[in-house]
């Protein structure tokens, strides 16, 4: 899934686990790339417009719950952004190191925004896509899902205390072997890959998912693209967010709504938050403003260690 993965286990023998573990992993992967000939998705895009494809259980499972996300974030998270992406050169490719970037023009991009938003459509575990040249990029769920997969394996084999890290998703399986909450820290979004922003308790079952504009950028022209695009206007997405962290009992949802929230604002997170009802009433949050202001709703207050003082984040717990 072109980003570092790493499973650690405690268990008596966990070598066993673990392979089990990787084996799952690889094999979602395989279902789900969009470079990978012969994948799921591979197949699905080469089908579009014309007839429908039949697809294992877990790509129709994740495809559902990805179009469900996409509906309710207003398409803020769009599934078959694929074409758009593609023109920014931060999709087609099999590694973000062999990508070419560059700006697409206006009329490339309003072109390519109609092959968006109309989701896939499912019949059990057959799957279309409607329009021809639509393309579906699983790249902003994927990684959670596979998290929800390794959990059940592990599980299966004994493991009852582990840590999973998929890219930027952190997923706790129980506690720590002393029993008290994993620990794990909230990369500062201005720093390099070793200063953090804050440290905080990850609660057993739940899912750390961080989103935010520094993990894949190009620059050109004098000017900073990342890779969170707004699915409305097809360019980069500028809410006034450096980076949004969600901490979910489901990795894929966790997934999905921290890119559907950097797109949204702090204003329109907070909103849905405060108001106690959808799937982000049932998250907590830390949202980090372009005037270093971080917001962090009240779930995640125990336990809570800030580090970015002395960079200049002030920090405000948000209650409902």
């Amino acid at each position: 899934m072109d980003t570092p993965m790493s499973i650690t286990a405690y268990h008596r023998d966990p070598a066993e686990a673990l392979v089990a573990a990787q084996q799952a992993v690889n094999r979602l992967d395989a279902l789900w790339s969009r470079t990978r000939p012969g994948s799921d998705v591979t197949r699905l895009n080469a089908a579009a417009g014309a007839e429908p494809v039949e697809v294992d259980p877990d790509t129709a499972a994740l495809l559902e719950k990805a179009n469900a996300a996409a509906l309710e974030s207003e398409m803020a998270f769009d599934p078959v952004l694929a074409p758009v992406m593609d023109a920014w050169g931060f999709g087609a490719t099999e590694s973000e190191t062999t990508a070419v970037h560059r700006v697409p023009d206006q009329a490339e991009l309003e072109k390519l925004l109609s092959l968006t938003r109309d989701l896939p459509v499912l019949d059990g575990d057959t799957v279309s896509l409607p329009i021809a040249g639509q393309a579906v990029d699983l790249g902003a769920i994927a990684k959670g899902a596979a998290a929800a997969d390794v959990v059940e394996v592990l599980t299966a084999h004994g493991v009852d205390s582990a840590v999973i890290a998929l890219g930027g998703n952190i997923t706790a399986l129980g506690t720590r072997p002393d029993g008290s909450p994993f620990r794990v820290y909230v990369r500062d979004p201005q720093g390099g890959g070793e200063d953090y922003l804050c440290m905080m308790s990850l609660p057993a079952g739940r899912t750390c998912s961080t989103s935010g504009g520094y993990e894949r950028y190009f620059e050109a022209n004098g000017q900073t693209y990342h890779h969170i695009v707004d699915p409305e206007t097809g360019y980069p997405a500028q809410s006034g967010l450096r980076s949004v962290t969600v901490v979910a009992e489901d990795p894929a949802l966790a997934d999905a709504w921290s890119t559907a929230l950097y797109v949204l604002g702090a204003e329109e997170a907070l909103t849905r938050w405060e108001s106690g009802e959808g799937t982000v009433a049932g998250m907590d949050l830390i949202l980090v403003t372009e005037e270093d202001h971080v917001y962090v709703t009240q779930g995640l207050e125990e336990g809570l260690e800030p580090l970015g003082e002395e960079a200049g984040y002030t920090y405000e717990i948000v209650r409902r």
